[in-house]
């Protein structure tokens, strides 16, 4: 039977995040120099890209909104990340608590190493609902991204429809088109392979979540 592939651990997941979030972040403003060359381009062309300029002003601000949500989804990626290290450091806290645990013969001192160890549960249980909150975050920012190049489609074949009309300035202009297409098309790839570690973090691995020792669980001796 093969060896199940172990889950990397949620800090290791948070730093591939915050690698596709820079190359969709890098693919925006890619998206935004177009634009700008597209004005450019434009104002040269006169009334024969009039249609172009609105164009132009929104894939602008496609650009800067997916610029400033990869940003924030970037920071929470961060935040999961010095989570994940507490939380390994809490469960690592209480498993050699429960391995003193089993040394000690004394009532009083017992009780005590059973109240830290419930003390670590709580923090871990805190620790699982803030990460939780935050994947909610996550998966929201990232819809925001979405529903914003989502819109690209239409722009790309709008963009073509003017660029037909601009004379001596198609090709230029069908080249900013093709550039646009290709940057939405990154991004969208960037956001399913976020999605896919979002999720992976969002079902972290059993032998993450808890320990082989029943007193970590239940606090009891």
């Amino acid at each position: 039977m093969a060896k199940q592939e172990q889950q990397p651990p949620a800090f290791v997941i948070a730093a591939m995040l915050a690698g596709h979030l820079f190359r969709m972040m890098r693919t925006a403003k890619l998206m935004s120099l177009s634009a700008s060359n597209a004005k450019g381009v434009a104002a040269r062309a006169g009334d024969k890209a009039l249609g172009f300029r609105p164009i132009t002003d929104f894939i602008a601000e496609m650009a800067n909104d997916t610029i400033h949500y990869a940003t924030k989804i970037n920071q929470l990626a961060l935040t999961v990340s010095r989570t994940a290290v507490n939380d390994l450091r809490t469960l690592d806290a209480a498993q050699r608590f429960a391995e003193a645990r089993d040394q000690i013969t004394d009532t009083e001192q017992a009780a005590f190493i059973d109240h830290l160890i419930q003390q670590a549960n709580i923090k871990r249980a805190a620790i699982n609902t803030e990460t939780a909150e935050i994947m909610l975050q996550l998966n929201a920012q990232l819809d925001e991204i979405f529903q914003r190049v989502r819109g690209s489609t239409i722009i790309v074949s709008n963009s073509r429809t003017e660029a037909s009309r601009a004379g001596e300035f198609q090709k230029y202009l069908d080249s900013i088109a093709d550039s646009v297409e290709l940057a939405a098309r990154n991004i969208q790839r960037e956001i399913s392979e976020c999605r896919k570690l979002i999720e992976s973090l969002d079902t972290p691995d059993d032998s993450c979540r808890n320990t082989s020792d029943y007193r970590l669980q239940t606090g009891t001796s």
